[in-house]
C-alpha cells in the first residue's frame, strides 16, 4: 500500500510567553523574573507542596501556572524581606495600579484589582488549603503576584491580583 502524503502547511504552535521581567511602577520594582518549580515539605504530619522563592532580586514564575497573554492564572512570587526584597512593598499597591511583566522584549500590561491579606502561619490546613487557591488555574487570564506579609514575618500570606489591560 502507498504511503500516504501529508499535504498542506502545518499550523504553526505558539511559543508560550514566559515572563522574564516585571516592572511595578508605583513601588519602584523592575526586576528579573525566573522559572521556579515546588518540593513537597511536611507540615504537622501532612504532607504539602512548597514553591522555591528566588534567593535574589528576581520574582519567581510558577512554571505549572500560565504564561502570559493566555487565559490562565501567570503566578509570580518572591521574598518581601530576604533575598534583595523584591516584594517589599507590594502591600503598598493599590486598585488600578499597573504591573507590565515582559516576555523578552514584548510587555504585558495588568491593572490591579485585588489586594488580600490572607492568615497563614499557624491556621488549620483547611485554611491554607484555602489561600492556595488563589495560586491554582483560572479560566479567566490574570497575574496573581504572592509574598508573606508583614514586613519580617510569615504570618500573613499577601495576594496582589491582576488582570489585563482591556484593548
Amino acid at each position: 500500500t502507498p504511503t500516504p502524503v501529508l499535504t498542506g502547511t502545518p499550523t504553526p504552535i505558539p511559543t508560550p510567553a514566559v515572563p522574564t521581567r516585571i516592572v511595578i511602577p508605583a513601588i519602584g520594582v523592575d526586576a528579573p523574573v525566573v522559572p521556579v518549580s515546588w518540593h513537597t515539605v511536611e507540615v504537622g504530619g501532612q504532607t504539602q507542596a512548597a514553591w522555591e522563592v528566588p534567593d535574589m532580586y528576581a520574582a519567581g514564575w510558577h512554571e505549572t501556572s500560565a504564561p502570559l497573554g493566555v487565559p490562565g492564572n501567570t503566578v509570580l512570587n518572591g521574598h518581601n524581606t530576604t533575598h534583595g526584597e523584591v516584594f517589599r512593598d507590594l502591600y503598598t499597591l493599590e486598585t488600578g495600579d499597573a504591573i507590565i511583566v515582559h516576555s523578552a522584549d514584548t510587555p504585558y500590561t495588568y491593572t490591579v484589582s485585588e489586594v488580600l491579606i490572607l492568615p497563614e502561619a499557624g491556621q488549620p490546613l483547611e485554611v491554607r488549603l484555602e489561600n492556595a487557591r488563589y495560586v491554582m488555574p483560572t479560566d479567566d487570564e490574570r497575574l496573581t503576584l504572592v509574598t508573606c506579609h508583614p514586613y519580617g514575618s510569615l504570618r500573613y500570606r499577601l495576594i496582589v491580583i491582576a488582570h489585563p489591560d482591556s484593548e
